[in-house]
């Protein structure tokens, strides 16, 4: 019989500080829903006391923040790095956490370090396609990577993404998807008469918006509207960039938006042009409101999101505005595709993410 109130599970990440990506709304999901099965759920980072939540963090759920004075995302002394370690330390013991689900190997040398000799089970829920090493200066044999010897479990999001893990890892390796919002009530199609291209995510490298602009901006072209919904590093070059088109109103950078279904349904095709993916979180919000989509080769993989010719077109990179142009005017077959990614939707919404959870957490007592 499963006991899980005597479960306290940790979620642990590197921030929550204003971020309005798919991991926080995730964390934020998965901890509410377990919670109300009854396990008791922390959400811990590496913020500083300071730190806000961009997205409301339920009051039964407490946020822990474990920054020890350092700014996450930065490189730091091992002095400091170390007192940070103690002070995660420190938490999980004074918390008596009994699991711990770290979100990204990438932090999770600092997490067992911290939990080092104490009675934790650890799971390491992967965020990215280990496909990102393809395109970021890490090297993929990283202490980060290493560490994933010592967790009890591992979690990806998409069953393809297994067979690019070790073999002596794919035991331990288990598909769990995202948690997701339920479907519209009735298939409502997006502003299909409008120009408007939508695109979601950080505003950074992974995300690859600079093709599509690079197009845009190369052929003058005013024929339809980029609108961008995101944050992050790479603005002020976005608004340098293409201070022209900002200008004539061909882009429109958004910002961080909460209503993420009203800025869908205002565009008639989503752009995904990323150069990896975890859970492509912004396309299936995009599937959700019924959007065409155009991606890139790149995402051929996503065969249960997106099919060439089906709800979206597959395109090199370099054919983007040239295939979006010719779709955009085509309403017959953007209706045609727009039901089609609805129905997507429906289907990706059958899975039971937080049984799979229970499930996991639970074979760990077993």
């Amino acid at each position: 019989m499963r006991n899980n109130k005597k479960r306290i599970i940790g979620f642990v990440c590197t921030s929550f500080d204003n971020v309005a990506g798919g991991l926080e709304r995730q964390i934020i999901r998965t901890s509410e829903s377990l919670n109300l099965k009854g396990y008791k759920i922390y959400i811990i980072s590496f913020d500083n006391n300071s730190a806000k939540s961009f997205y409301q963090i339920p009051n039964q759920i407490e946020w822990l923040k474990c920054g020890n004075g350092l700014k996450p995302h930065t490189s730091a002394k091992k002095y400091q790095r170390l007192k940070q370690i103690l002070h995660l330390r420190k938490t999980i013991k004074k918390y008596k956490i009994t699991d711990i689900i770290t979100f990204h190997h990438g932090i999770f040398p600092r997490v067992f370090l911290a939990s080092f000799a104490l009675k934790i089970i650890h799971i390491v829920s992967e965020r990215n396609s280990l496909k990102n090493y393809d395109y970021i200066k890490l090297n993929k044999i990283n202490l980060g990577f290493l560490s994933l010897f010592f967790a009890n479990k591992i979690t990806v999001q998409l069953k393809s993404y297994i067979k690019d893990y070790p073999f002596f890892l794919r035991k331990k390796i288990y598909v769990i998807s995202n948690i997701l919002k339920n479907p519209l009530e009735k298939y409502k199609a997006p502003d299909l008469n409008s120009n408007k291209v939508a695109m979601a995510g950080r505003l950074c490298a992974q995300k690859n918006f600079t093709p599509l602009l690079d197009q845009i901006k190369k052929s003058n072209s005013n024929e339809i509207e980029v609108s961008i919904a995101g944050e992050g590093g790479l603005r002020s070059f976005l608004e340098k960039e293409y201070n022209e088109q900002i200008k004539n109103s061909t882009l429109n950078l958004r910002g961080n938006i909460k209503n993420i279904d009203s800025f869908f349904s205002e565009s008639a095709i989503f752009c995904f042009p990323s150069l990896w993916e975890g859970y492509p979180n912004s396309l299936v919000e995009a599937l959700r409101m019924g959007l065409p989509i155009v991606t890139s080769k790149r995402m051929k993989y996503l065969t249960e999101f997106v099919e060439n010719n089906v709800n979206g077109l597959i395109l090199d990179d370099n054919d983007f505005l040239f295939e979006i142009k010719k779709l955009i005017v085509d309403k017959e077959r953007l209706n045609f595709m727009s039901l089609q990614s609805h129905n997507k939707y429906i289907a990706l919404c059958k899975r039971n993410p937080i049984k799979d959870w229970i499930k996991l957490i639970e074979s760990n007592y077993q």
